[in-house]
């Protein structure tokens, strides 16, 4: 018997806005952690303020490409992608992306959290993970 296992929470008021899914799945079971694409993009948004080595997501992400064009587009170095999020600090933030942002960022380092939490599972499980982007 199969089943799914879906964390929304990321989404829940946005309903109807667009919106980003991180899959990964064995034979029996289904794990999606569901996002407003605005908090992922505000996030990503972020590291570029943080974050020198610029490749990976945040590569696709800049280009407009990746999940953008292709979805569902697999993350190939789930490793790399988990230390992307492990280093994001809300501290480190400039004043001006703050203020642009305020509700949005007290959101962002439970969000990066999850994300480390998510993709360490689908690590440890041995599955391939996937952004689909509606």
């Amino acid at each position: 018997m199969s089943s799914e296992m879906i964390n929304s929470s990321y989404y829940v008021g946005f309903e109807g806005e667009p919106e980003l899914t991180l899959i990964y799945e064995n034979l029996n079971d289904r794990y999606e952690l569901r996002l407003w694409n605005g908090y992922f993009e505000t996030l990503l948004d972020c590291m570029f303020e943080q974050v020198t080595d610029q490749s990976g997501i945040l590569y696709e992400y800049s280009i407009y490409e990746g999940w953008y064009e292709e979805s569902p587009w697999e993350i190939k170095n789930i490793k790399e992608a988990i230390q992307l999020f492990k280093s994001f600090d809300a501290t480190k933030l400039t004043e001006d992306r703050v203020k642009v942002s305020k509700n949005i960022i007290a959101t962002l380092p439970a969000l990066a959290s999850d994300i480390v939490t998510f993709l360490e599972q689908a690590i440890t499980n041995g599955n391939r993970v996937f952004i689909v982007y509606e």
